[in-house]
């Protein structure tokens, strides 16, 4: 199956290599193939969007578990989660430079590249787990410092010391699962992220409540549930490698002495890549807390609003991260034309995908809202009413967001990350959070008024990446255009 993809670029084309010649326009039509451009891209993402969705199920039953212990603990157990996930973001956005890599060498065919940069990446992680380490350890320190009861923090801090023990291990292993990635082996990836899941499940249930004759550990047994099901993932995982030559290949280095030629390069890629995932996370913290000053009624309905936004775009993330793989291996090849088109294929893909959503938004929102409260209840009419109207805006937020997003995977491929977390700090906090106070408070428009100003951030944000993109194409394509 063909299609017609009709995508008019404007370039500035440099004939002879040089930099100062007119820009020219060109008018580019594309014929887009299911089987050599749509479908490596779905190969690469459907496995990564389960993936995405199976490792968020350990928060979700270590809540569940906590909340089985009463409000009390369950309260020591959001701060860990709050913190420990800001920590997260940020250090695991780092380590993703490592696929971005991986990717363009493994387009070139070029494995003994492909072997100093996994080795390079697990010093990497390594480096990061023991920032971590210390940080978790100390953690109670910071919870005190933003305000938190001391009896509160005692609580959490009984499971953060145990879960300061999982980092290495856990670090280790998403920086093995980012080599993986960035080859295409998505799926030996998804197998692993089940594995440690049901691990982690597991052993925290019967730690926290003191099954098949362990001791109950109550709080302090999450934390070391999780320590415990991620050495054991790890050890497996590298078991598992060393026994098959196609994924050993490509750790073959990781004992090699020698200068790390790529540790300089993962940091200049990755950190920017992680500093935008923090200041997004910011971002929603303090609309949570403003939405807080428009009543806890709003503040709930912006919770669940949120609740969706995250399952959804989780899902474009792992189709941002398949472009970035499938145009880094194309980039690599010296295809660059076609990564063009496989950045455009994604692009669409996603804002498609999250058009589907909108049109349930819009038809059934109620059928999304029952999940969490009963609908039926008078009590809470006034409280629906509220998230109807979140869910209409949010609709139209996530379509900006899924190209946004898109765009940032394809700019990765390209290796340009500095000016996608520039653009996100713009979008966010220089854009949608003024503009949303003023549409939310000054003209009385209310919590919609936040979203408005959401709305308002992604769209000049997709304007100015689709700029980006298209002038680093030409940048980097010369006369090859």
């Amino acid at each position: 199956m063909k299609l017609k993809l009709s995508i008019r670029i404007t370039n500035k084309l440099r004939p002879h290599h040089t930099h100062y010649d007119k820009p020219k326009q060109s008018h580019m039509k594309y014929t887009i193939s299911f089987k050599t451009d749509v479908r490596p891209l779905l190969n690469l993402a459907a496995p990564l969007a389960l993936n995405g969705l199976i490792l968020s199920a350990p928060w979700f039953f270590e809540t569940l578990f906590l909340a089985h212990l009463g409000p009390t603990i369950l309260a020591a157990g959001s701060l860990v989660s709050w913190l420990y996930g800001t920590l997260n973001v940020i250090l695991f956005g780092t380590l993703s430079a490592i696929n971005i890599l991986v990717a363009h060498e493994h387009g070139a065919k070029n494995q003994e590249n492909i072997a100093l940069i996994a080795r390079d990446g697990l010093v990497l992680a390594v480096m990061l787990a023991m920032v971590a380490f210390m940080l978790l350890w100390n953690g109670a320190q910071i919870l005190l410092l933003f305000g938190q009861p001391p009896s509160i923090v005692a609580l959490a801090s009984s499971y953060l010391h145990p879960l300061a023990w999982s980092v290495v291990a856990n670090f280790l292993f998403i920086a093995c699962l980012e080599v993986l990635v960035g080859v295409g082996y998505t799926q030996i990836v998804l197998l692993f992220s089940i594995i440690t899941t049901l691990l982690i499940v597991i052993c925290s249930y019967v730690l926290i409540f003191g099954k098949w004759g362990f001791p109950a550990l109550g709080i302090a047994g999450a934390g070391w549930g999780m320590a415990i099901s991620d050495w054991i993932t790890i050890i497996a995982l590298f078991a598992y490698i060393s026994c098959f030559k196609k994924y050993r290949i490509y750790f073959r280095k990781i004992f090699h002495i020698s200068r790390l030629s790529y540790l300089i390069e993962l940091l200049r890629i990755g950190f920017p890549i992680g500093f935008m995932y923090c200041a997004e996370v910011a971002f929603f913290f303090v609309l949570a807390l403003m939405m807080g000053v428009l009543g806890s009624e709003m503040q709930a309905a912006n919770q669940i609003a949120l609740q969706y936004l995250g399952i959804f775009i989780s899902m474009i993330f792992s189709i941002a991260q398949a472009v970035t793989v499938r145009m880094g291996h194309l980039i690599g090849a010296n295809e660059r034309r076609a990564a063009e088109k496989a950045g455009y294929v994604g692009i669409v893909i996603a804002a498609l995908m999250m058009s589907m959503v909108a049109v349930i938004y819009w038809v059934s929102p109620r059928l999304l809202i029952s999940v969490d409260i009963d609908i039926y209840n008078p009590v809470n009419f006034s409280l629906l009413s509220q998230i109807e109207s979140l869910l209409a805006i949010s609709a139209i937020f996530q379509i900006f967001e899924a190209i946004r997003i898109s765009f940032f995977g394809a700019l990765r491929a390209l290796k340009d990350t500095r000016f996608t977390m520039f653009v996100s700090i713009l979008s966010f906090w220089c854009i949608a959070l003024p503009a949303g106070y003023i549409f939310a408070i000054p003209l009385h428009i209310g919590a919609t008024g936040f979203w408005y100003g959401m709305v308002l951030g992604a769209a000049v944000s997709v304007f100015l990446l689709q700029w980006r993109f298209q002038w680093k194409i030409a940048s980097d394509a010369g006369v090859d255009r």
